[in-house]
């Protein structure tokens, strides 16, 4: 192959959907693709007839126009043209023109559909349907999730020695010796042999109920003949053993040879996109220094579930069950300072937190519902204190104090039922301008500690009242459309300019905001008390309110548009960058930008629906 070709064929391997492809395949097209230059005016496919050619765009700009002459879109560099008339008997059904100096590569029909027929990412990628193209994008995404534990061998998970010892050491010496290494389990031998496990949990169950004389041996206690692993086996593997035979500990050997023990902890431990191990460790916090140091795990924890493609429903979950278990331990913290509170209240997160969809750190957004038994003067102070001390303790680890001052250290948002219920009969009835800011937020209500039946008893009224106020209903739906998708006419982005003066995406307040906003509208007025983004677009759906298609392409556009910005979040925390939510479209991948204006299309179009039927 001359140099020409394999330079032709080295800028073929990075425009999608040919980098998916083998050298071979890469290698053939090159030799078989033919080159054009075509001059700024001139019409390269004409309505009507009939195209053969799949052309990609090495320089230069296309526009394409209906039989009308009304411009369509416009395509530029690594853009593919002239595949929907491939698509359609090669009859050509839209025009397309040369706005600058072009430089083409010109690939056969026969080529484009062979390819169509041995590689089908290669037709979904040119699928005429938006929709398709955008299911199939985050299809593609997914496949990458594996499991960690799959592709980790057990000797990976041995971080420490194994404490070993003869089978007539006593009882009461392995206690000290597990007790002073900071060991749950010690393995039990005898010449050398490992013929025996004894855990911490023997010494209830066995020491302490049997009256057990602590100068016993050892052997007297342990388990024999205990299940092992090899250092070869997956840990997966060790995963199933503790799983089916109700175990925590597996001696790892090699051949005769102790290796070291794998427990359910290590397992945990090791999996850094599962974040049990995290919400364990902060439920066993002592104070807010600790709380504080498992807080500061969480960004880290975060890259890693982004890293293995974990779906953004599944992301938003974990990071947010994180922040529920550190508002938990900070109220327990305060309560163990206060003493128990004097009557019954509900501490209630809005927001992200709420909807389980919460990256990384984010404002703190908090609210408490009081009992109807609570007196100001009797009960003020106590949740006054506990406010404050959950307040602090959250902005300390990391969750900063809400600039809209939304915080149970605000008076206002520290109410019993009653008022609540006032509070929202107001917003509804009375929907002005604040009142529909409060909507949202305060329509996104979860209860992750205290009392929960305050809450519902709250939103059961609620939602039988949102439902049937139109006028309500209409006010939202107004505001829901207030933020449009980051797309103009001819599918280009609308940048605005971020805090350094640079023009960008914003993909939260263009990108994933109006998604939220719809999603809040469609189960508002199904009466519907789902939170989540995507269980409210199901609920939506289900009262006919949204059809199954509608559907289906938001959930589509919401994660793909949630993945890129969080991948972009995961980014700027791996290089120790400030977070925001602005992505520089040059930043993206011609395949991401391409499935962006898929994504904000379908929101677009939702949003045309919406506002026509008002």
């Amino acid at each position: 192959m001359e140099i020409e070709q394999l330079e032709i064929r080295d800028y073929l391997a990075l425009c999608p959907p040919l980098d998916r492809l083998g050298e071979a395949v890469l290698d053939e097209i090159t030799q078989q693709l033919e080159i054009s230059y075509t001059r700024r005016g001139r019409e390269l496919l004409k309505i009507d007839e009939i195209n053969n050619t799949l052309y990609l765009i090495r320089t230069g700009a296309m526009a394409v126009y209906d039989a009308e002459g009304n411009l369509q879109g416009q395509f530029c560099e690594g853009d593919w043209v002239g595949y929907r008339s491939l698509l359609s008997d090669g009859k050509i059904g839209l025009s397309v023109r040369a706005v600058e100096d072009s430089l083409l590569y010109m690939i056969p029909a026969d080529i484009f559909n062979k390819l169509c027929e041995e590689h089908p990412f290669f037709k979904n990628f040119f699928s005429m349907k938006k929709q398709e193209r955008l299911r199939n994008a985050i299809n593609d995404m997914q496949k990458g999730y594996s499991n960690n534990l799959s592709a980790t061998t057990v000797k990976d998970l041995i971080h420490r020695h194994p404490l070993i010892t003869d089978e007539s050491t006593s009882i009461a010496q392995v206690a000290r010796e597990m007790t002073d290494e900071g060991y749950t389990v010690m393995l039990i031998t005898r010449q050398g042999q490992l013929i025996g496990i004894v855990t911490d949990r023997a010494y209830c169950t066995k020491v302490a109920s049997n009256n057990i004389s602590l100068q016993q041996p050892i052997s007297d206690i342990m388990t024999d003949n205990p299940l092992t692993i090899t250092i070869e086996n997956l840990a997966s593997d060790a995963l199933l053993m503790m799983a089916r035979h109700n175990i925590r500990h597996l001696p790892v050997m090699e051949r005769e040879k102790i290796i070291g023990v794998v427990t359910a902890t290590d397992l945990i431990r090791y999996q850094s996109h599962n974040t049990l191990y995290l919400i364990n460790e902060i439920h066993r916090a002592e104070n807010i220094h600790e709380l504080q140091a498992f807080s500061h795990q969480l960004p880290a924890t975060f890259v890693s579930l982004v890293n293995h493609n974990l779906a953004t429903y599944d992301i938003g979950h974990a990071i947010s069950s994180v922040g529920g278990a550190i508002n938990q331990r900070l109220l327990q913290f305060a309560e163990k300072k206060l003493g128990p509170p004097p009557v019954p209240y509900a501490w209630i997160v809005a927001g992200s937190l709420a909807r389980n969809e919460q990256t990384v750190f984010s404002d703190q957004d908090n609210a408490i519902i009081l009992s109807d038994d609570y007196e100001a003067s009797l009960h003020g102070e106590y949740f006054e204190q506990l406010s404050q001390m959950v307040s602090d303790g959250l902005n300390t680890c990391g969750y900063h104090y809400c600039p809209g001052n939304v915080m149970a250290t605000n008076p206002k948002w520290r109410q019993p039922v009653s008022s609540w219920h006032q509070y929202f009969n107001k917003w509804i009835d009375e929907p002005e301008p604040m009142a529909l800011m409060y909507s949202s937020i305060f329509f996104d209500l979860r209860c992750v500690y205290g009392d929960a039946s305050l809450l519902e008893e709250v939103q059961e009224k609620i939602y039988k009242r949102s439902r049937i106020s139109s006028i309500f209903l209409g006010l939202l739906t107004a505001n829901a459309l207030k933020f449009t998708p980051p797309i103009g006419f001819f599918r280009n982005f609308v940048l605005e300019k971020t805090g350094e003066e640079k023009k960008a995406l914003d993909l939260k307040k263009r990108g994933t905001v109006p998604i939220i906003d719809l999603a809040r509208v469609y189960a508002l007025s199904a009466g519907d008390p789902a939170l989540h983004t995507q269980d409210r677009l199901e609920a939506g759906c289900k009262a006919g309110k949204l059809s199954q298609d509608g559907m289906e392409d938001l959930k589509d556009a919401l994660e793909f548009i949630t993945s890129v910005r969080l991948r972009h979040q995961a980014y700027q925390i791996s290089n120790g960058l400030e977070l925001d939510n602005f992505v520089v479209p040059e930043q993206l991948t011609s395949l991401e930008r391409r499935h962006l204006k898929d994504a904000f299309d379908v929101v677009h179009t939702i949003q045309s629906v919406m506002a026509q039927r008002q």
